[in-house]
């Protein structure tokens, strides 16, 4: 089947990865760690979970990860002094890479979990127009890896064959939560040389 959209998540892909401090920081790293990759990687429900659908606020939840791990909310709140979304960096080269498929015709959109209240940290940075639509969890009530949002993406791209759509994130169980509805998945570490890797599946320059 003929790829004719790609969908891109946001931090990690589009972005340096997120980056959780350990020096010289209010909090233990240790116990930061084990709470947030249960909360990343879990299907079980989660605070992180309800944040990233919108169901809570981001003050609801500051206060909840500070009673789990004093100090952490400097991470998360909107004016935390380690604020994860806020220190990210944009990938030129990345971006540029998106402008290209989709000068070559093909249907681009971004697909991110992220929390209602850092949008501004991160929307107003992306190139206009460079993304026909633009998926935020906390906007749609669905959360990367269930199949809600993944299918939410086609609905608005008007596309009914999924094997038609290319997702790429640097999450390995967000790529197989697109694979499980039919999507072509493409797994994305910080190394990767994404140029190349789509080589595999659609023709560039």
């Amino acid at each position: 089947m003929v790829i004719e959209a790609v969908l891109f998540d946001y931090s990690g892909v589009l972005t340096t990865s997120l980056h959780m401090p350990t020096d010289d920081v209010p909090y233990d790293p240790d116990a930061l760690f084990v709470e947030m990759a249960a909360a990343l990687a879990s299907t079980e429900p989660h605070r992180w979970h309800e944040l990233e659908r919108g169901e809570i606020s981001l003050v609801d939840f500051c206060a909840g990860v500070e009673a789990l791990v004093p100090g952490a909310s400097s991470l998360f709140a909107m004016d935390g002094a380690h604020n994860v979304m806020a220190n990210l960096s944009l990938i030129d080269d990345r971006l540029a890479l998106v402008g290209e498929l989709k000068a070559q015709g093909l249907r681009t959109g971004l697909v991110t979990n992220n929390v209602a209240e850092w949008q501004p940290f991160w929307l107003p940075r992306l190139p206009e127009g460079l993304f026909e639509i633009v998926i935020d969890s906390a906007g749609v009530g669905h959360r990367k890896p269930e199949p809600g949002i993944y299918e939410l993406a086609m609905q608005r791209l008007g596309i009914v064959e999924p094997s038609t759509v290319l997702f790429i994130d640097d999450f390995e169980w967000n790529v197989a939560g697109a694979t499980d509805i039919g999507m072509v998945g493409l797994h994305c570490p910080a190394d990767l040389d994404l140029r190349s890797a789509l080589g595999a599946f659609v023709s560039l320059p």
